[in-house]
């Protein structure tokens, strides 16, 4: 199926995902400052079921994720159910096809009745879905004022991206986020686990 998907800057990714996290979390009452709920967000919020599936003719058995518009379902592999954070951003991702895909993919598809998630290409639509998902689970503001207060106190360490990233987890409380994407998340805010002043002070203060 070829779609003409909007094409959508990183700005307008991150500013459709926060202002849907808080009208959902305002529907779901829900704290603005822990986890986001994408399960909740999902099935409460826009009303999908979630459905597991083993390797069969629902997902091939390179995808781990999609959506079926039609039936109002989120189907996932059931291989990542116990991966927190692979399940967690597995459903943000669908989430976001429906918040940015569903519309054209109704309006112009020819047969099709699910997106999916995985396989080895990646065309525009599932690197929208990335982003967004990533802006959903990880808001902005909130990775900035935490990774200010990780790099303050760990300002004389030597400190690589994976580490900085658990600590970001562990500092927002943002325990359905992995640290894998974590670290995707901080590159796309423009924010390193390296800064030029802080190696210098390191340096002077090993001496």
């Amino acid at each position: 199926m070829i779609v003409n998907w909007p094409k959508l800057s990183d700005e307008q990714i991150e500013n459709k995902a926060a202002d849907f996290r808080q009208q959902a979390l305002a529907a779901l009452d829900a704290k603005a400052a822990s986890a986001v709920p994408v399960e909740q967000i999902a099935e409460h919020y826009l009303g999908y079921e979630l459905e597991f599936v083993e390797d069969d003719s629902s997902l091939p058995s390179d995808v781990i994720g999609g959506i079926d518009f039609d039936s109002n379902i989120i189907i996932i592999n059931a291989a990542i159910e116990s991966h927190i954070g692979r399940y967690s951003f597995t459903i943000a991702h669908e989430i976001a096809h429906h918040v940015l895909h569903r519309d054209i993919f109704l309006q112009t598809r020819s047969g099709e009745s699910i997106m999916c998630r995985g396989g080895e290409q990646r065309p525009i639509e599932e690197f929208q879905a990335d982003r967004f998902a990533e802006a959903l689970l990880m808001p902005a503001d909130l990775i900035r004022q935490h990774y200010r207060k990780v790099k303050t106190r760990n300002i004389f360490k030597r400190t690589n991206q994976l580490t900085l990233a658990a600590k970001v987890i562990q500092s927002t409380d943002l325990d359905n986020v992995s640290v894998s994407a974590m670290v995707v998340r901080l590159n796309h805010l423009g924010l390193s686990a390296k800064k030029p002043f802080y190696n210098l002070l390191y340096r002077l203060f090993k001496r």
